[in-house]
């Protein structure tokens, strides 16, 4: 055969590869104008609800590309399947909000023949118990497509679940520690890892360009004299700048520079070699240093360290809540959609501090892995101060 012959038959066999995989196609995959679908859920499938102390509602609109002929109905669900695939893809935690805090207006819509949606469906929300506000976890209600008659239409795989995600209104209590006064505790045994997540939400009264070294945090290896290069995570504001320094010398600043009497949550990961910082769920400084792929101690937790003879740099009050320290890396996605609660029970969390006990100088970690925090001071001062803060208003 010559190479003309040859030619022509590659040819020839590329065409009809090409013809069978577009016969296959049409197949496998009904055109758009012949599905049905919940409209915005191929951009974005989550919308946010903030809900606070009224019932709150969202509507979500059915939609089909083309005008129906005929009636078409579509069955709607609340599908826990549906929700737990949206927490795999997109790195998410939500549970399934329990049943008596939500409605839908309908499980069962019909676009009517000559129309392209059907009449809006209505989700609405209540108000939180109690019990589900302490719990830390992130509830979300999954609409989900269940079904398709009437013509020849059926769901669009890729948009018939929409998430509405429920934010609470977090109101609790946060401590006001004074010049003079910190928090600290020893942990029994030390935490060994070389990965790690840090987070806190952190206020200060007086942030100046001429106050440096004004400590917030530090968590070491707890050996006598020091060992920072053991363990050590330690954060202050130099000046106006917030920083942090890792193993007593490299340190990342964050890109943010921060103000007075403003709340921050900050988190601080670790990677086995990459440090990265987040301040209000948001990247803000990443640095790398191969120390940190080798495991290190953290067993002292320290929080605040008071103004005194032999440590004259703090100026100002700090407001602190939610204490973390995790012995696992915490996504972006993570660390932004838990800044004001988490579950206790997650896998990975080794100590966690809300503050908000409101009265007292022991206050309590809610992992049961870690001892409490205690109150210290340089004057004897043992007297706890709180404030009230609701996360609506930051």
């Amino acid at each position: 055969m010559n190479k003309m012959n040859k030619t022509i038959l590659s040819v020839c066999g590329l065409a009809l590869a090409l013809a069978a995989f577009s016969s296959c196609s049409n197949a496998d995959y009904k055109p758009l104008d012949n599905s049905v679908y919940i409209h915005g859920a191929a951009a974005d499938p989550l919308r946010t609800l903030t809900i606070g102390d009224n019932e709150v509602s969202t509507e979500l609109l059915i939609r089909t590309a083309a005008p129906v002929a005929q009636p078409v109905k579509v069955q709607l669900s609340v599908d826990k399947a549906a929700l737990e695939a949206y927490n795999k893809r997109y790195d998410a935690s939500y549970e399934l909000l329990p049943a008596e805090f939500y409605t839908l207006s309908a499980t069962e819509l019909t676009i009517e023949p000559g129309r392209v949606s059907a009449p809006a469906l209505t989700v609405k929300i209540k108000p939180f118990s109690a019990e589900l506000q302490k719990s830390g976890k992130k509830y979300a209600v999954p609409v989900y497509i269940s079904s398709v008659t009437g013509a020849d239409f059926a769901p669009q795989a890729a948009e018939r679940t929409f998430v509405v995600a429920c934010d609470q209104v977090i109101k609790t209590k946060a401590i006001k520690l004074e010049p003079t006064q910190g928090m600290r505790v020893m942990r029994p045994e030390g935490i060994q890892t070389n990965t790690w997540t840090v987070e806190m939400r952190i206020k200060s009264d007086d942030i100046r360009q001429r106050y440096n070294n004004q400590s917030f945090m530090g968590f070491g290896s707890g050996i006598p004299g020091g060992g920072e290069g053991s363990g050590f995570i330690f954060g202050r504001w130099e000046g106006e700048a917030l920083q942090f320094k890792i193993n007593g010398h490299d340190g990342i600043n964050a890109t943010v520079k921060p103000e007075s009497n403003k709340w921050y949550h900050v988190a601080i990961v670790c990677d086995a070699g990459t440090v990265r910082l987040y301040v209000n769920g948001q990247p803000s400084g990443e640095f790398q240093n191969a120390k940190f792929a080798i495991k290190a101690q953290y067993k002292e937790f320290a929080l605040a360290y008071p103004r005194s003879a032999t440590h004259p740099y703090r100026r100002s009050s700090y407001y602190m809540s939610e204490v973390r320290f995790w012995n696992v890396v915490r996504t972006a996605s993570q660390i932004r959609q838990n800044r004001y609660a988490v579950d206790p029970k997650t896998p990975g969390l080794m100590a966690y501090w809300k503050l908000d006990d409101g009265a007292g100088t022991s206050f309590k970690e809610y992992t049961g892995k870690t001892p409490a925090l205690e109150l210290y001071s340089s004057n004897q001062n043992l007297t706890s101060h709180w404030v009230d803060i609701r996360s609506d208003q930051d």
